[in-house]
């Protein structure tokens, strides 16, 4: 990239007189920090930024982004960069948008929300909503990560079985358009003084913001969001005991209650969260595949692989099903849904696990998933893990996608690390739809990295050739509309109108100059 020539220079005096040299970097060391993180390959990641900036407010945002439609210069935006392959440099002049700065956070204690900046965290926010009696959707791979983001970017939480699907939970929001101009939605484009609603102006223009990987910052920066808080029914702080990594968290018995049970086959596993999500019994609810269980539970490296050849969760909890009892009225209502839970699990023909592999579970792993603080023990294992497939779809639709994503799966290990067919199964809303998920550990190498890359590819083409509602990757729009109606032509028409000189994270949402070249 052009380092140091006329235009660079150009840029970074306008962007120091922006923000001043304090923050603003275009020094290479820097430029070099910002290309790490935990999950992407490093092929994802092999662009350099030339220009770091930390703007403080929406204002500072505004000015940026003006200037890169003047300068022509592009940019992308990260939280707290745990997706760097997303907004990683693919084009000269790259500005990289650090969020750090913003960190501010406000609760709404009667009306039941916040309002977040790009830097609050998942942890943050749930330790201050707590102290109110009130919890929002957590994420299962690390409380580290940004909330707001969280919100407009992937959206996959824990504790979705009650809270949705994040992006749902998305009240009024402050957006920096690609051209600079600031918009605000739902209650503060109505009234223009408070953000506890979502929906409008018109047609809701949230819709845009929302998907299994939102826009990714192709469609503008989301300076502050209000995000919905739901009650909390256990104590202001949680408590928890000891020193990482055998810290434990237990939550008063009387208004939490964690009960687990296994099935013979996936297909009854799934047959049981369909009834208990009809009964709306339990706060949170999940199918957890044994790597799953060794990948928390584990206090090391060692321990995960002499536990996982031991093959000790593999036999006690193949096909289990983890459900946790909120008392959020009484603790009456605790009781009287674990009556309605194990009349389910008799007529299902469901099995609770033995006390002991409950003991080993539940106090030390379980209640991270409302505040989950063990995410990167999944990492730990070969220094990465990845998925051969994300669908969101029906619980059925758990059957079909899983054995397509295994076969890919057994292709490729090794060099894939053994995860004895890994099926995770999340339901939102109540059981009306979920998340379905091939996690399996990996060694982080560029030879891996690669293979990965292939797998994946090969999973979203059977999800094309399956019609099935996948995970869509960065990039692919283009490649996987003319299957789901033609879909990238709207998302090219709304590019085009938002961002005319494609300079917002080019090329990660949809590749506008490849659709518009002939392809070779």
């Amino acid at each position: 990239m052009p380092l140091g020539d006329e235009k660079h220079k150009l840029i970074y005096d306008e962007l120091v007189s922006i923000l001043s040299s304090n923050y603003v970097s275009d020094d290479r060391a820097v430029m070099e920090a910002y290309t790490r993180e935990s999950q992407a390959p490093g092929f994802a990641t092999r662009g350099r930024a030339e220009f770091i900036v930390m703007p403080g407010n929406t204002e500072d945002v505004q000015q940026i982004v003006r200037l890169a439609n003047r300068y022509k210069f592009p940019y992308s935006v990260l939280g707290s960069g745990l997706a760097m392959g997303m907004i990683a440099a693919v084009k000269a002049y790259w500005c990289m948008i650090d969020t750090k700065r913003m960190d501010r956070l406000e609760i709404d204690e009667k009306n039941m929300y916040t309002i977040v900046e790009p830097y609050v965290t998942h942890a943050q926010l749930h330790a201050e909503a707590m102290k109110r009696g009130l919890h929002m959707g957590t994420p299962e791979a690390g409380s580290q990560s940004s909330s707001l983001a969280n919100h407009v970017a992937f959206g996959m939480q824990g504790t979705a079985y009650r809270t949705g699907f994040a992006p749902r939970n998305i009240l009024g929001v402050e957006w920096v358009l690609t051209t600079g101009e600031i918009i605000r939605t739902g209650s503060l484009a109505t009234c223009g003084v408070d953000y506890y609603w979502g929906e409008g102006p018109g047609p809701d223009a949230r819709g845009l913001l929302k998907g299994a990987l939102g826009h990714i910052g192709a469609l503008g920066v989301i300076t502050r969001m209000a995000v919905k808080l739901y009650p909390w029914p256990g104590p202001s702080v949680l408590p928890t005991e000891g020193v990482a990594p055998d810290k434990k968290c237990e939550l008063p018995r009387e208004r939490f209650k964690w009960v687990i049970f296994t099935y013979a086959t996936l297909k009854e596993a799934i047959e049981a969260m369909y009834e208990i999500g009809k009964a709306e019994i339990g706060g949170m609810m999940h199918l957890w595949p044994p790597t799953y269980y060794d990948w928390w539970w584990a206090k090391s490296r060692e321990e995960y692989w002499s536990t996982w050849v031991e093959e000790y969760w593999q036999k006690n909890v193949k096909n289990c099903v983890a459900v946790c009892l909120w008392g959020f009225a009484s603790e009456k209502q605790v009781e009287y849904e674990e009556k309605v839970l194990k009349q389910i699990i008799d007529e299902t023909r469901g099995k609770l696990i033995p006390d002991e592999v409950y003991q080993r579970w539940v106090p030390y792993t379980a209640n991270n998933w409302i505040r989950d603080t063990n995410g990167c023990r999944m990492m730990r294992v070969g220094g990465g893990y990845s998925a051969t497939n994300l669908t969101f779809d029906s619980m059925d639709d758990a059957e079909r996608s899983f054995p397509l994503s295994w076969e890919i799966l057994d292709k490729y290990t090794p060099p894939f690390l053994d995860s004895n067919h890994p099926a995770w199964v999340a339901p939102y809303d109540l059981g009306h739809y979920a998340l379905c998920e091939t996690d399996f550990p990996r060694e982080k190498t560029d030879e891996n990295d690669r293979v990965m890359g292939q797998a994946i590819v090969e999973a979203i083409t059977q999800c094309v050739k399956g019609q099935a509602a996948g995970f869509l990757i960065t990039g692919a729009a283009h490649r996987i509309g003319p299957t789901f109606a033609n879909f990238h032509l709207i998302l090219a028409r709304i590019k085009r109108t938002l961002d005319p000189e494609n300079i917002a994270n080019p090329t990660r949402l949809i590749d506008i100059e490849r659709m518009e070249k002939p392809e070779k």
